[in-house]
């Protein structure tokens, strides 16, 4: 899936990828969390960060279950 639209088609930018980002891990023990992300990200509905946040999830899943292929990154030295 296009890692900038969600099932509803609705465009995210990076700029808003960003935002949604930052606010979930700011708020993610927030009982609030949706009403901080519709604060956060007004050009956005309830159902557009709902569907966004469910698109992330299942992303998530998959990573997890083994059915993608994480790229093998050289480790980075301390440069200290």
């Amino acid at each position: 899936m296009n890692t900038d639209q969600t099932c509803n088609n609705s465009f995210w930018t990076k700029e808003e990828n960003k935002i949604f980002e930052n606010t979930l891990a700011i708020n993610k023990d927030n009982n609030n969390l949706l009403e901080e992300m519709a604060k956060a990200l007004p050009g956005k509905s309830t159902n557009d960060i709902k569907d966004h946040y469910n698109v992330l999830i299942e992303d998530i899943n998959i990573i997890e279950s083994g059915y993608v292929t994480l790229s093998n990154y050289p480790e980075m030295q301390n440069q200290n």
